[in-house]
């Protein structure tokens, strides 16, 4: 098994849902990889769907993280049989005993040699050491589990990805999940249909016949379909286009039915009237990597007082509608593994549309975080410095007060505001243009000392020996999103 998926991922991540075979005894074992990142969720919940045997990769000298803890759940909810991959044996750190305790007590994942029903195998991706015997354990359990299917009916299964190539059109990955596959073959999946033009298998090589398990390449819809639809064989373009008109009329109804969610009425319960939007226009590689970029973007929140919402969608590299349509909606455009070609480039930098390129999707997050953070109104902090009561009134005009008075705590400064109050109520708000102490100017008065102010208000305030005088400071702070 020498398929190293992360060299090809920015960061040094998983970006996409792949599939690939490796044999093993004779036998082939197709592997599905999903992305760690979190938020890659609804990547991680489509490949347990797929899977008949999940292996959770956890890191012996890192543990269990929140990703390891949803794709557990994914797999359970999937009904799919795990296999534990403690990886990283071969670094110092590395502590597999800690980990095997961490997933027993907390997530009920017993290992075997503990008396539990789950296979935990060391590996190390990076020297290869354990990696047979993970496949093993694989096939043990399909053995066990009795896992076969039928290849003499019509090919069905699940959408991997989905995208557009210069050339080639429409480019769909799909994992059989029952029947045999077959060049000319017309598929439906969702509401896109097509005939099969072209089929690869994971590695690029052309294939005659594919059949249960085995993950194919193939070119010839009309249009993309999404990640996550069911594609099945047909016997004809007649029969796919009924097929196909049939889904569009069932995926309206059932738009028209979920169109308000309820997210949806709780923002629209909590947001106030004042709530303002930040459009954005998604273009990514695949229709995978687009969900759940999307979705992501969905989930960043602002407490309802700025609303992400998604002017458009779609597949492939950012074109010069993209850039019309966020020149006209005030859209930001976000590219993941996308280019911006020259022309468009020139046209978004006429029309002053932002463009913003990513190949790793939580700098792309933290840049819509960031932006939406910067919309919200700042937050008005006041800094209580100290109290005063005035023992003296020495001259009073329209916009002015000079008096003197102690301080009764804290400190007291010039160029700060204050309250003037007596009793309860407030006289005035009034800015401290001075402070003075034994005639000359200070910088801080602070409590038991006496002083004397100039106080300036816009207008005549009239105040008595025994009024109390606030000071504080008054500042424009700028928000970040929890």
């Amino acid at each position: 098994l020498d398929t190293k998926v992360v060299e090809g991922e920015a960061g040094g991540i998983t970006q996409h849902i792949s599939a690939f075979q490796t044999i093993r005894k004779e036998r082939a074992i197709t592997l599905l990889d999903t992305p760690g990142h979190e938020a890659f969720a609804a990547l991680r919940q489509h490949g347990a769907a797929l899977t008949d045997v999940v292996i959770i990769v956890v890191a012996a000298d890192d543990g269990v993280k929140p990703q390891t803890v949803e794709a557990i759940r994914f797999a359970r909810d999937a009904n799919a049989k795990i296999v534990v991959a403690l990886n990283k044996i071969d670094k110092e750190t590395a502590n597999p005993e800690m980990v095997k305790a961490q997933l027993a007590s907390e997530h009920g994942l017993n290992p075997e040699e503990w008396g539990g029903d789950t296979i935990m195998v060391p590996v190390s991706a990076k020297t290869g050491d354990g990696l047979d015997k993970l496949l093993d354990m694989v096939l043990l359990v399909a053995d066990l589990e009795e896992l076969k299917a039928d290849t003499d009916i019509p090919a069905e299964g699940l959408v991997i990805e989905s995208h557009m190539e210069i050339g080639r059109g429409s480019v769909v990955s799909l994992l059989i999940e029952q029947g045999t596959l077959k060049p000319g073959h017309f598929l439906v999946a969702g509401t896109a249909y097509g005939k099969v033009r072209t089929m690869l298998d994971y590695a690029g090589r052309p294939l005659k016949s594919a059949g249960p398990s085995t993950p194919v390449v193939v070119t010839g819809f009309k249009e993309l379909p999404e990640f996550g639809d069911i594609f099945s064989a047909v016997k004809n373009e007649k029969e796919a286009r009924l097929a196909v008109e049939r889904a569009k009329i069932e995926r309206e109804r059932n738009a028209a039915s979920t169109n308000v969610t309820g997210a949806d009425l709780l923002r629209m319960m909590t947001q106030k009237h004042d709530t303002k939007d930040y459009n954005v226009i998604v273009k990514a590689d695949v229709q995978g990597s687009l969900t759940s970029v999307v979705d992501s973007l969905r989930l960043v929140d602002t407490g309802g007082e700025i609303a992400l919402r998604v002017v458009s969608s779609g597949v492939g590299n950012i074109s010069e509608n993209d850039v019309r349509l966020a020149e006209s909606s005030g859209a930001i455009i976000y590219g993941f593994n996308v280019d911006l070609p020259p022309a468009v480039k020139r046209l978004s930098m006429r029309d002053k549309v932002q463009v913003r390129l990513y190949k790793v999707i939580y700098e792309l997050l933290e840049d819509a975080r960031t932006n939406m953070e910067s919309m919200l109104a700042p937050e008005v902090v006041e800094t209580e410095l100290g109290k005063l009561t005035i023992k003296g009134v020495f001259r009073t005009t329209r916009d002015e007060v000079i008096c003197g008075g102690e301080v009764t705590s804290g400190k007291i400064m010039a160029n700060v505001l204050a309250r003037v109050k007596r009793g309860d109520e407030q006289l005035a708000e009034v800015e401290v243009a001075s402070v003075q102490r034994q005639q000359q100017e200070a910088k801080e008065v602070f409590e038991g000392e006496m002083c004397g102010l100039d106080l300036r208000t816009t207008k005549k305030l009239q105040v008595e020996i025994g009024d109390k005088v606030e000071f504080f400071t008054r500042e424009l702070v700028r928000r970040t999103l929890k």
